[in-house]
């Protein structure tokens, strides 16, 4: 059996948790003894994946957490029930993601890819954040993936006039990217670190839909989402794009700044907030002691 640091007393969220990746996280970490809320948007599939998850680890400290990230509402409403659940999070995984095989148009009027791999994700760690902020250090998590590599970026065009599956799915991981490395400059004065990884390309039911017929299991996969979350190497790490174990250099669009800049405006636009720059406030840092 593979040995897992002791996180006790910490609280850590995962979306995306019913299958896949998310599942195999949710089995890793609650191997370590840590708090689980679990995101799922099917409740008996997630009643199911948490089952599993404790019958595989014994851990009995698990939550569920419901949201359809097609909806903006529920994703809001999501971020209000963890706030109620716990005043201090430790651990934001973004997994949950989606490759639907049509085009559609979510009741926000955003097309579905871009919303639940790249909107949805934004707005709820974006509502999320003063949770995070504590005294010790808290990590945010999302996975890209490196098929960003391929495609360009078009944030004019958010319901995406000419689908392809494919070239949606790779838009949305591209945009982690300048969202995850703007994050993390606007956090840089608190204990939050904020990175994006690729896990490598992964057996999960997404590669089904793939023009591929190879790729490494789940929990490898898995593997490198949590060494990502809980390695010490990674503790100054912020901003950063990884590709598996390693920080990687993103492709020239993904590292643009002035991408980044207009993907920070266009994105609280498309989420409803009203958050200025600059999340938080330069001397938060020092609040900290306080939590």
């Amino acid at each position: 059996m593979e040995k897992y640091p002791n996180l006790a007393g910490k609280n850590i969220l995962i979306t995306g948790a019913t299958d896949g990746i998310g599942k195999e996280l949710g089995k890793m970490f609650a191997h370590s003894g840590a708090k689980l809320l679990l995101h799922g948007r099917n409740p008996k599939r997630l009643a199911a994946a948490m089952d599993e998850i404790y019958t595989d680890s014994g851990n009995k400290d698990l939550t569920p957490v419901l949201a359809d990230f097609s909806s903006l509402n529920q994703v809001r409403a999501m971020a209000a029930e963890v706030a109620k659940i716990t005043d201090r999070l430790h651990l934001l995984i973004n997994n949950a993601g989606v490759y639907p095989s049509n085009k559609v148009i979510t009741e926000d009027g955003f097309e579905q890819t871009l919303q639940v791999n790249y909107l949805s994700p934004f707005l709820l760690t974006v509502s999320l954040i003063p949770i995070l902020v504590g005294k010790d250090q808290s990590r945010i998590v999302t996975l890209s993936s490196i098929g960003h590599r391929y495609v360009w970026d078009n944030i004019r065009d958010p319901q995406m006039r000419f689908f392809w599956r494919w070239v949606a799915y790779c838009r949305s991981k591209l945009l982690i990217i300048p969202m995850t490395r703007e994050l993390g400059q606007q956090l840089s004065d608190t204990n939050i670190t904020v990175n994006c990884i690729h896990p490598g390309v992964i057996r999960t039911k997404l590669i089904r839909f793939l023009p591929l017929s190879w790729g490494s299991s789940v929990h490898s996969g898995a593997k490198t989402v949590y060494n990502l979350a809980t390695n010490p190497e990674f503790n100054q790490v912020t901003g950063k794009y990884i590709e598996k174990y390693k920080i990687a250099q993103p492709s020239p669009i993904a590292r643009s700044q002035r991408l980044q800049e207009s993907l920070w405006r266009v994105s609280l636009r498309w989420a409803g907030l009203t958050i200025p720059k600059g999340i938080i406030k330069p001397e938060s840092k020092s609040n900290q002691n306080a939590r």
